[in-house]
């Protein structure tokens, strides 16, 4: 299975931080059910470094941490292989964490997820950090809640997981400079 694609907008996002824009790193993670070229449920399609969202995005949440790692063999953090700690030391490689909670993404296929940072905003009224239905377009998709998607930074297609019951999902974003 192939590692997350770093797209073009997420390049740019990461230019803008080192030019000291005030806006945010990575903030949001959304997930997805991909679209209709993924047919195998076991052979993701690669990302594509010109994509901009997700193929078909169900939910999106604020991340619950952010936080330096380091690699540790002890470590309980196992991300692609790889063991960390956290740590409060300034380190090259940083942890986000997303919690999707049990009543959040049931009856989704998850195909897809994306990491998401900048200016990202949802619909006024809405009262926690989590939107459903991707982005908001009043004739396209009305029942949208995220407003303003800002930077796609990864995109990473994965086999199905089809959340059926009532099962919390948890992603970490590990980014190593």
């Amino acid at each position: 299975m192939s590692l997350g694609l770093i797209v073009k907008t997420g390049r740019i996002l990461t230019a803008r931080l080192l030019m000291g824009d005030p806006i945010e790193g990575i903030t949001h993670c959304a997930i997805g059910e991909g679209d209709a070229t993924f047919t195998d449920p076991l052979n993701p399609p690669a990302p594509e470094i010109e994509q901009t969202a997700l193929k078909n995005e169900r939910a999106r949440k604020k991340y619950y941490k952010r936080t330096f790692l380091e690699e540790d063999p002890e470590g309980v953090l196992i991300v692609n292989g790889i063991h960390y700690i956290e740590t409060t030391e300034e380190t090259r490689v940083i942890g986000v964490f997303f919690r999707f909670e049990e009543n959040e993404a049931n009856g989704i296929t998850i195909r897809e997820y994306g990491f998401f940072g900048g200016n990202v905003a949802f619909l006024d009224g809405l009262q926690s950090d989590y939107a459903a239905d991707g982005l908001y377009h009043q004739d396209i998709n009305p029942t949208g809640e995220v407003l303003t998607s800002g930077y796609l930074y990864e995109v990473k297609n994965i086999p199905d997981f089809n959340k059926t019951s009532d099962t919390r999902v948890e992603l970490v974003g590990v980014i190593k400079i």
